[in-house]
């Protein structure tokens, strides 16, 4: 079941993902050739990239954790034990998983303050734009649960 829920978050993810670059590289093209064609801006074309950027880097936070696909430096590989590299893998998930939850307590804050505020000129809630920072932070500890629990079913040492 593990493994299934992996697999299907990691597909929805980078379907996610592809869509976000696909949809701010569109939107810089046509910034491009409005102002440099038609002489004119598209207000909303900033703030749009912002949000998506936002998007962007906490659905690739989830992405990689759970894909184990982040960039690793092996500086412990020859000095440290397999079993204490597995110890370590798991503490480094146990800290990922304190790390997500505190940040989405903590981001709910932030979207207390900004709710009710106007963000420019899209005219939503400027609250939208930290939702991603909370969605990442649950991302994020879902990822670390999703890791731990395939470590302890499957006994995996070090990965």
């Amino acid at each position: 079941m593990e493994a299934h829920l992996r697999r299907l978050l990691t597909k929805g993810l980078g379907g996610i993902l592809g869509a976000l670059v696909t949809g701010s590289v569109a939107l810089a093209f046509l910034q491009v050739v409005f102002r440099d064609v038609f002489n004119a801006a598209i207000v909303l074309v900033e703030e749009i990239s912002v949000m998506a950027l936002i998007w962007l880097a906490w659905t690739g936070v989830v992405y990689l954790w759970l894909s184990q696909g982040h960039i690793a430096v092996d500086i412990l590989g020859q000095a440290v034990s397999a079993a204490n590299l597995g110890r370590l893998a798991v503490a480094i998930d146990l800290l990922a998983l304190a790390g997500g939850i505190a940040l989405f307590l903590v981001s709910r804050e932030t979207l207390e303050i900004f709710s009710g505020m106007s963000l420019g000129s899209l005219e939503i809630d400027a609250s939208y734009k930290y939702w991603p920072i909370a969605a990442g932070g649950l991302g994020l500890a879902l990822a670390a649960v999703l890791n731990l629990w395939r470590r302890m079913s499957s006994g995996e040492s070090a990965r």
